[in-house]
């Protein structure tokens, strides 16, 4: 994860901070705030920040027992699972299948794809023409969108948005379905911070509230609530937005 976390603003350190606080964990929670806060003014303090959140998000994916036993008898190993692992743990959970192979990175850029284009695909095209438009998409487009799949089908149509709408347009469109889906697991309240941030970054959006995207029934019978996965399928689903920030993997390795 440390590669990824390496491209993490602030204001995703703060998030994933929040997410990782907890008062029964063997995490160390008041450490890991004296170095966010510590890091935000002095730039040399993110390395072992990066490092305290890598290994905190890989004890959520482990349980206490197989961390502590980890801790004492393998001399390579700080107690956490590792990143693959975490991320397969996930998928599973979510029911979401990826290609193989790839690094951490490209995997939870799939992870993150792959769930979108789920709850796309469970939607009509005119559901989904409704759904663009009240997150401020214009009609001109999400009509010519609805053209797209009506003439083609729903196979990919993340690649429809992109040509459409453009690649800016189409990340804040996976942020916003993906920022819904963490508000489904953590609650409205505590989501507030992250809605702020997607409509920092897409001024174009139209924030209905703390839920911009109505999701479908698909995800409503997903049990998220135990400790663990409350923690680690927020975090990967946000890395996954934070690793698409600066463009798809999978692209980049394509001649």
């Amino acid at each position: 994860m440390k590669e990824i976390l390496k491209k993490c603003e602030f204001a995703d350190f703060e998030y994933l901070s929040s997410v990782l606080d907890s008062y029964v964990s063997l995490t160390d929670d008041s450490g890991r705030q004296e170095l966010l806060n510590k890091s935000h003014i002095f730039p040399e303090a993110r390395p072992e920040l990066i490092a305290l959140i890598d290994k905190q998000i890989r004890y959520y994916g482990s349980s206490d027992v197989g961390y502590a036993f980890r801790s004492m008898f393998s001399s390579s190993s700080d107690g956490g699972i590792s990143s693959l692992e975490l991320i397969e743990d996930v998928c599973e959970k979510l029911k979401v299948t990826l290609k193989k192979g790839g690094a951490v990175e490209s995997r939870l850029e799939r992870l993150v794809t792959a769930v979108v284009e789920r709850e796309l695909l469970s939607k009509n095209p005119s559901e989904l023409v409704e759904a663009f438009k009240k997150i401020g998409v214009g009609e001109a487009d999400a009509n010519l969108i609805k053209e797209h799949l009506v003439k083609n089908g729903k196979v990919a149509i993340l690649p429809i948005i992109v040509e459409v709408l453009g690649p800016k347009v189409a990340l804040g469109i996976i942020e916003t379905i993906i920022i819904s889906l963490i508000t489904q697991i953590i609650g409205r309240e505590a989501a507030k911070v992250l809605v702020k941030e997607v409509m920092k970054r897409n001024p174009w959006l139209n924030a209905l509230g703390p839920i911009m995207w109505a999701l479908s029934g698909a995800w409503l019978a997903f049990d998220l609530q135990g400790p663990a996965f409350r923690k680690t399928v927020p975090i990967c689903l946000y890395l996954g937005i934070v690793a698409l920030r600066d463009g798809v993997e999978d692209d980049k390795a394509t001649p």
